[in-house]
């Protein structure tokens, strides 16, 4: 973990929510980190904010994000040349896979940090399908780039205004089919906990990257626990934010 001082070098909006950010500068981050990002030099907002590592090369940082509320429509308002305060990379991100085809799934925003765990595989030969659900049309992002890297890409939304009408959730079974895959899933708790029970009945390993409130980033203030399937509790920003499911979602007796 290490703070910098790293200059805008492209603030794309790509929709009407959701902007993508490049920062100069490498991280060395692995896929499924996140940093936190502080917008000085004044004090507001207080807190920095956290944002999953959308991508990650030697000289720069991407950031996928959706604007949600008072940090995030002044992060929107960064021009380029503007130097934002970063600290990571944070957490722990999505273990090597052990399989020859990893199945990712991305339900909205969570589509982010996916994008760099694809090109990881990619480049270790992986076989990968992407599924990628959202609400509507408009939330989808980037669609070609991530259909780029995907062996098989399919496009699921809620009101069948692009791809396939319906729930991401609902095709996952149909495209696992009996692959040995390893399952990666980034999205909504409902859409993870049904990705999670879906790999749990095929005996498919799987990990899921969580979402939640965060503070300090390093597991200080607790601000960010949940609730563990053996009746613990785990730090999102420390613990995780990606867990093996089995270790978050506990299903049957």
């Amino acid at each position: 973990m290490q703070k910098r001082q790293m200059e805008i070098l492209e603030h794309t909006q790509l929709t009407e929510e959701i902007f993508r950010l490049t920062l100069a500068g490498g991280i060395g981050a692995k896929p499924g980190q996140f940093v936190q990002v502080g917008l000085g030099p004044t004090w507001e907002p207080f807190l920095n904010r956290p944002f999953s590592v959308h991508n990650c090369t030697k000289t720069t940082l991407s950031l996928l994000y959706r604007v949600v509320g008072h940090g995030t429509r002044l992060l929107a308002q960064k021009q380029r040349g503007s130097i934002l305060s970063v600290v990571g990379p944070l957490g722990k991100g999505f273990p090597p896979t052990k399989r020859r085809q990893a199945v990712l799934v991305a339900g909205g925003i969570g589509a982010a940090p996916l994008y760099y765990l694809m090109r990881m595989l990619r480049a270790e030969g992986k076989d990968v399908i992407f599924l990628y659900g959202a609400k509507t049309a408009a939330q989808i992002v980037l669609e070609d780039e991530y259909r780029s890297l995907a062996r098989e890409f399919y496009l699921i939304t809620e009101d069948g205004t692009a791809g396939t009408k319906g729930l991401v959730t609902d095709l996952l079974p149909q495209i696992l089919g009996e692959n040995e895959a390893e399952i990666f899933a980034c999205g909504p708790n409902a859409m993870l906990r049904a990705v999670a029970q879906t790999a749990a009945e095929k005996k498919l390993p799987c990990f899921v990257s969580l979402e939640a409130q965060m503070a300090c980033g390093v597991g200080a203030c607790l601000g960010c626990v949940v609730a563990t399937a053996d009746g613990n509790y785990r730090r999102v920003c420390a613990d995780g934010p990606v867990f093996a499911a089995e270790e978050v979602f506990r299903f049957g007796s």
